[in-house]
């Protein structure tokens, strides 16, 4: 496997010196880093292993295997300048010392100097904690400014430290470290570095299968023996994964939602469409019963509901685990924070939409109703998130997210829409709304997320909403009118719950009627004759069994027709 564009692999490391003398270099700093910080050190040979294997998987020269090996092998120096109350602690890391922690590039790269032999590796050392989407340390390098080595390297030292054990947290093992780069895959890592070093994971345990069948006596009867025992925090995180198959709902959204599920009258679908977005469980339930019965994907409310029958979004509703007031545990009070957030962020969204090149909005607002449902699963595997998911400004808690808990709710998001057997397009709009390369209806997600926090007086990078404003273009007077009209709006606009049995041509008709023009000035704007408007009027009001004008109007625009 090789990357579909190859980047250059950085500054080769040798420098015009014998590899016998990097590597004599690099052994003394390596053992200085073991003998300094034995418990930070302990993932090097595994992770300068599984980065050899890669580095030939991508078909590297020699000098280029070289830069990557050396890369693996000092990317932690820099620890031997940190304190001791940080690099020997056993204990939970606070934001202090995660602070402290990261320093450890820089410190690496200017250690690294100093050594002639292993100069130009100062700038791998220095990258390899940068993320694809230019939201990692020291520098904010982004895609194939980060050198090759630094990624390759990235990919291999995040799935160590995420299956191994840490002093400060229990490892999850190699399968849920396989789920986070996956999850990171051109969000944090490089996707051409994640894909080989997925390619060398399967082949390394294709190779031990066959090693352990080689070796294995004969069983009696054909039985197989007992696989060796998943770890325990794996066994914790995957076992999360596959139990979370209903977000919990909120009783009333629930009794809406049956209600509106049961009600017969012509406006019966909007009711409907508003009674499940109020609800993130619902959303979930009725999209995944969408998806059952229909051969295309269902990524909007509106059009699971056109889908489905009455009887069938009641029996998906009612299945759900519900929530009542008052609330009880700290996840049931982080589910109301999610939901009232992703209300707010799905207003914003819509209204961004509205007003920029066409989206599909109830795409969208899907999007936004799931986008923090990442958090949720984490409340469950730590439950000291629930509690600090507060009191921090928004780009903060992300950070500590990432650092102090190893995963990214953006990600494990996207995941677990995918496992839910949701669209691609909402995996892709989850996992992506905070990334800086994400796709337009991520980068969309991503700036309504940003317009409600700074709307409801957090603390976000101005710049960066401006600069996602601009991407999605969004003018600064709308921008500025979404910011202020936020706190002060209610409910979106009503979207519709079924196609409209309008023609195109009627559809241009009616909008004009609801500006108020008459048939003769309807007639001169679409160059047709008064009797052909009058013809296409009459076949408006039988296909909408309305009586008039001002009846066709009012219903075409509560079903979002017009």
């Amino acid at each position: 496997m090789t990357v579909d564009t190859p980047a250059p692999a950085g500054p080769a490391v040798d420098g015009g010196h014998a590899p016998d003398s990097i590597a004599a270099t690099a052994d003394a700093l390596e053992a200085a880093l073991r003998a300094r910080a034995p418990a930070q050190h302990a993932g090097t040979p595994l992770v300068r292993k599984l980065a050899a294997n890669v580095s030939r998987e991508l078909g590297l020269l020699a000098a280029e295997r070289l830069a990557v090996d050396v890369c693996a092998q000092v990317r932690d120096v820099g620890m031997i300048a940190l304190p001791d109350p940080v690099i020997l602690k056993t204990g939970p890391l606070t934001p202090g010392d995660w602070k402290v922690l990261n320093r450890h590039p820089k410190l690496g790269a200017q250690l690294i100097q100093s050594f002639p032999t292993l100069v130009p590796a100062a700038a791998l050392v220095r990258a390899h904690h940068e993320r694809w989407d230019g939201e990692g340390y020291p520098d904010g390098l982004s895609g194939e400014a980060i050198p090759l080595p630094s990624r390759i390297v990235a990919v291999c030292d995040a799935f160590v430290a995420i299956a191994t054990d840490r002093p400060h947290r229990r490892g999850i093992g190699a399968e849920g470290a396989v789920e986070y780069i996956l999850g990171g895959r051109a969000v944090q890592f490089d996707p051409g570095a994640v894909d080989c070093v997925l390619a060398v994971l399967k082949d390394s345990g294709r190779s031990r299968q066959r090693a352990v069948a080689s070796r294995r006596p004969p069983t009696s009867g054909g039985a197989s023996p007992a696989a060796p025992p998943m770890p325990a925090a794996a066994r914790e995180l995957r076992t999360a994964i596959v139990e979370f198959q209903a977000v919990p709902a909120f009783q009333p959204a629930v009794e809406r939602a049956l209600a509106g599920a049961a009600f017969a009258g012509p406006l019966g679908g909007t009711d409907l469409i508003s009674a499940i977005e109020g609800d993130i469980g619902v959303t979930v339930a009725v999209l995944r019963a969408a998806q059952q019965r229909s051969d295309r994907p269902v990524a909007g409310v509106p059009a699971a509901v056109a889908l489905l029958t009455p009887e069938q979004i009641y029996d998906a509703v009612a299945q759900l685990p519900s929530v009542t007031f008052p609330w009880q545990t700290k996840f049931e009070a982080l589910l109301l924070r999610c939901l009232t957030h992703a209300q707010a962020v799905a207003r914003a969204a819509d209204r961004i939409a509205q007003l920029v090149r066409p989206f599909d909005r109830d795409e969208l607002v899907t999007a936004a109703l799931l986008h923090d449902v990442g958090k949720l699963l984490l409340a469950i595997v730590w439950p000291a998130f629930a509690a600090a998911t507060t009191g921090d400004a928004p780009d903060n808690a992300l950070r500590r997210e990432r650092r102090e808990f190893g995963l990214d709710h953006a990600a494990l998001g996207g995941l677990l829409i995918e496992r839910w057997g949701l669209p691609d397009a909402l995996t892709r709009a989850v996992s992506g709304h905070h990334s800086t390369h994400a796709s337009p209806e991520a980068a969309l997600i991503r700036l309504a997320d940003m317009v409600v926090h700074h709307a409801h007086g957090d603390a976000v990078d101005r710049e960066a909403m401006l600069r996602l404003a601009t991407r999605c273009e969004l003018s600064l007077d709308a921008l500025r009118a979404i910011v202020v009209g936020l706190p002060h709006s209610g409910g979106g606009a009503r979207r519709r719950a079924e196609r409209s049995p309008l023609s195109t041509r009627e559809t241009a008709i009616l909008k004009l009627l609801a500006t108020g023009s008459r048939g003769a000035a309807i007639a001169r704007e679409l160059h047709l004759t008064e009797s052909t408007v009058r013809t296409h009027l009459h076949n408006i009001y039988a296909k909408l069994e309305v009586a008039d004008r001002a009846q066709a109007v009012l219903r075409a625009t509560e079903m979002a027709w017009i």
